[in-house]
Parts: structure tokens; C-alpha cells; sequence
């Protein structure tokens, strides 16, 4: 995504570039954590807002496609306006988003501060990985630096769970948003130190290219809102049919200025190489089960088993134990069994887990019904993950890694959001026919989970068989050349 660091960089003294990591590392962190800090509080956001079934997807579909679509081009502004700059810029548009988001009186008022955090997380992001990349030369520094950087992400997404089930329970809601506000103040305190001064950091080559960056956020907006609606109108009524019609033409003119634009946001080229195309396809299907998981399982725990947020939060701890061991076992045997062997296994495991899901009832057990599905789910992504980000970026020239992290990394985002858009709607329709059909709201609510569990589990089982696909990729993981995966 970003430009690589000059080789004659001088390098900063350990205080500062201690103080580098700390900064950067912390933006990090609060950017992905908000991916799943909301998942606790959604029962109780639907209650106070008067949100719908299906609407209530918006509150994390705004957040992750605003993010995807313009990640990218954050990272060009880091190159052509300065990295620090463009930091503080995101981090002021993400907590000030943060704190709209937590005095939020209606689900639009809502729905609008989750997509403008998502913008703000998309400078933010980026920028602050340029600034660590040109702050560690060392290529040994810069290794562990990035290593830590890249388990951030195993880390934030349980954390955030966890986070926002004990903020919900003990305080408000609210405060999942209104947390971000001291972090969002000490870390924009921290980032004017002289430390974080800008070194070598615009490149006069780099352009913008905002046209192709609104035609796919406008068209992918209007597609999880097409698909969403359905929850009140039939799939061929005209505003449907319509509303699908003119996200496939945005989408198509986004295509086609990427094709001319002199510097495009994405260079489709890169998708001519067939494994570059098989891991994008897998991780947009394994992104909308991942997502899915957190979406309806959070939701059941409490308003079928009717947990509190913090037992539902702390229900998730082996989730990311179990991710971060299988992560590490799949970077050891990565060189030994090749990426394609541990795709497949690990997206069958998760697959089998989400299959699971389907045996939940409204007296279920914790042990029996959703630590299997914890277990099982964690294990899996956490093999397959590892060696799906390698088979992203081994097929590209090593300047071209980061346009290919940040590709796969946007596809995992954007891909989350279209799938959750489209369970969400499903399961809605179920919750209805199920509550027409007599049944009390507990089970009504159960079924129209199952029908999003199993629509789940048949886009990661698709995700596994593509992984046959790949090539075997018996190679060692270099968190260098995956710097921008997030």
C-alpha cells in the first residue's frame, strides 16, 4: 500500500522509535478492535434505537466497507501529503466519529458516525504502518516490528469482544464509542512529539485517484443497502432490481477508470494471476462466515440465552487463545506441508465448527453447543489464515507485495460487510415467516440464526474447496512482505 522505506534512512534512537511503535501500534490496535467492540453491544443499541432486524447489519457493515473501500487510497495520501499528517488527520476523524457515534439519538445519526470512523480508520491504518516501516530499517527490527504489528490482529479482534461486552454491562453502550476519546486525545498528544516527525515522506509520483475510490464505495454502499432493504420488499420489486442494477454499473465504471487512471487505486492486472484471484475469493467467503460468526452468535447468547454482555464477551476468551496458538502452528509447518494443505484443513475445520451451530437450542449449553463451535472455528482461521495472506502475496513481484496485502486486506473488509449484509437479510426474512408461523420469540429468533449458521457454513466450505486450487506454497512466512494485511 505504501512505498518502501529509502535505504538511507538514518535510523531514530530506541526511545523513539520505541515511541514510534508504542503510537503506531495503538492506532492499530483501536482501528481493528472497533471492528468487533459493537458485536456485545448490538442487543442493546437494537433496543435503544429502535433499530430493525436487518438495518442493525449497517451498525458494522458502515464501519468495515467505508475502511475497505478507501484503505487504499489512504495510503497514497500518506505518501503524497505526509505520513504524520495524514495520521493525525484519520485519528481526528476517528475519535471525533467515535464520540457522534456515542451520543447517537437515531440509527441513521448512528449508521453515519460508524462510516465515517471506518474513513477515519482508513487514513489512519496506513499511515501509521508507513511511519513504522520508515521508522524500523533494520530489516531485523523491521521484522519483529511487523510481527507484532501483523498479531495485532488475532489480538483486537477477541480483545474487542471482550471489551465491549464488560463496557456494555457495567456502563452504557455508549461508552464503546465514547472509550476511543482519551485514547483517540493521548495518542494525537504523543504523535506530535518530534519522534513522529515526517522523514523523506512524499513521494511526487504518487496520485490520487478519488474518482475510482468513490465509484466502489458508491457502489458497494448501494448494494448492501439494495440487499438489506429486501427485508421489507421482495427481490423483484423494481427498487430492487434497480438499486442492483445501478451498483453493477457503478462498479463496472470503477473497473473501467481503474483500467485508465494513471495511477489506478487498484491496478486490476494484478488480478490476471489465478492465485492472487483464488485467495481474494477465499478470503471474501471466509470473511462473511468469520463476521457472521460474531454477528448472530453474540446475538443469540444474549437474546436467546439471555447472558449478559459480560458473560456473552468473556464466553469468547478461547476463541483468541486458540487462534493465536494455530496461527503460530501454521507459520512452523507452512514450509513443511505448503499453503494449499493448511488452507484446505483449516477452512474444513471452521467449517465443520460453523456446521455445529445448527444444533444450538434455546436451552443449550455453553460446553456443548458453543465452545465446540469456539474451538473449532478459532483453530481453523487460525491455520488457514496464515498461509492464505503468503498464497496473496507470493504471486506478485516483491515491489508489488504491499498493492497485494492491501488488495486482500480491503477484500477481507469489504467482503465481511457484503456477506454479513446478505445473512442479515436472510436470517430477517426467516425471523419473520418463523414468527408468522406461531412460534414464540426465542425460537423464532433461533431460526432465523440457523438459516444464517448454515449460509455461513456453505461460504467457508465453498472457501475451502477453492483452496485446492492454490498451489502448494511450501514457503516461510515473512511478515515483511505482508505489511499491509491487517
Amino acid at each position: 500500500m505504501t512505498h518502501s522505506p529509502p535505504t538511507t534512512a538514518i535510523r531514530k534512537p530506541a526511545a523513539a522509535a520505541g515511541l514510534v511503535f508504542a503510537v503506531t501500534c495503538g492506532a492499530q490496535f483501536s482501528v481493528i478492535i472497533d471492528d468487533t467492540v459493537v458485536a456485545m453491544a448490538l442487543p442493546s443499541i437494537r433496543e435503544d434505537l429502535d433499530f430493525r432486524a436487518a438495518s442493525l447489519a449497517w451498525v458494522v457493515d458502515a464501519y468495515m466497507l467505508l475502511f475497505g473501500c478507501f484503505l487504499v487510497l489512504g495510503g497514497r495520501c500518506a505518501d503524497l501529503f505526509g505520513r504524520r499528517r495524514v495520521f493525525l488527520t484519520g485519528l481526528t476523524i476517528f475519535t471525533v466519529a467515535s464520540f457522534v457515534g456515542g451520543i447517537a439519538t437515531t440509527p441513521e445519526m448512528l449508521i453515519v458516525a460508524r462510516g465515517v470512523q471506518g474513513l477515519g480508520a482508513a487514513l489512519l491504518s496506513p499511515a501509521a504502518l508507513s511511519i513504522l516501516v520508515n521508522t524500523f530499517t533494520d530489516p531485523g527490527e523491521r521484522r519483529k516490528a511487523l510481527g507484532v504489528w501483523g498479531g495485532l490482529t488475532g489480538i483486537s479482534g477477541v480483545t474487542g469482544v471482550l471489551l465491549g461486552g464488560v463496557i456494555t454491562d457495567l456502563i452504557s453502550w455508549r461508552w464503546v464509542f465514547f472509550v476511543n476519546i482519551p485514547i483517540g486525545v493521548l495518542l494525537f498528544a504523543l504523535a506530535m512529539a518530534p519522534a513522529m516527525a515526517d522523514r523523506d515522506e512524499r513521494d511526487s509520483r504518487v496520485r490520487l485517484d478519488t474518482t475510482g475510490a468513490l465509484l466502489l464505495t458508491a457502489g458497494l454502499l448501494l448494494l448492501v443497502h439494495t440487499v438489506i432493504s429486501t427485508e421489507h420488499r421482495t427481490w423483484d420489486s423494481a427498487a430492487t432490481l434497480g438499486g442492483l442494477a445501478v451498483s453493477v454499473v457503478l462498479l463496472a465504471l470503477f473497473a473501467v477508470r481503474e483500467k485508465t487512471a494513471a495511477e489506478p487505486l487498484i491496478r486490476l492486472s494484478i488480478f490476471r494471476n489465478r492465485q492472487i484471484v483464488l485467495a481474494n475469493l477465499m478470503m471474501l467467503l471466509a470473511a462473511s462466515g468469520l463476521y457472521g460468526i460474531f454477528f448472530f452468535l453474540t446475538q443469540y447468547m444474549q437474546l436467546v440465552q439471555e447472558w449478559s454482555p459480560m458473560r456473552a464477551g468473556l464466553s469468547w476468551a478461547p476463541f483468541g487463545v486458540t487462534m493465536a496458538l494455530f496461527s503460530g502452528i501454521a507459520i512452523q509447518l507452512l514450509p513443511k506441508v505448503g499453503g494449499r494443505l493448511l488452507c484446505f484443513t483449516g477452512l474444513s475445520v471452521a467449517t465443520v465448527g460453523l456446521g455445529l451451530l445448527l444444533r444450538t437450542s434455546v436451552e443449550g449449553s455453553y460446553a456443548t453447543e458453543v465452545l465446540p463451535t469456539l474451538l473449532l472455528c478459532s483453530a481453523g482461521y487460525g491455520l488457514a489464515l496464515v498461509p492464505l495472506v503468503v498464497a496473496a502475496v507470493s504471486a506478485v513481484d516483491r515491489q508489488d507485495t504491499g498493492a497485494a496485502s492491501g488488495i486482500l486486506n480491503s477484500g477481507q473488509q469489504i467482503g465481511g460487510a457484503v456477506g454479513l449484509a446478505v445473512l442479515a437479510t436472510l436470517a430477517s426474512s426467516r425471523l419473520t415467516s418463523s414468527s408468522e408461523s406461531g412460534n414464540a420469540l426465542p425460537q423464532a429468533l433461533l431460526d432465523s440464526y440457523h438459516t444464517a449458521f448454515l449460509t455461513g457454513t456453505v461460504l467457508t466450505a465453498v472457501a475451502a474447496v477453492t483452496a485446492l486450487g492454490l498451489p502448494s506454497l511450501r514457503t516461510e512466512f515473512d511478515p515483511e512482505t505482508t505489511q499491509g494485511v491487517q
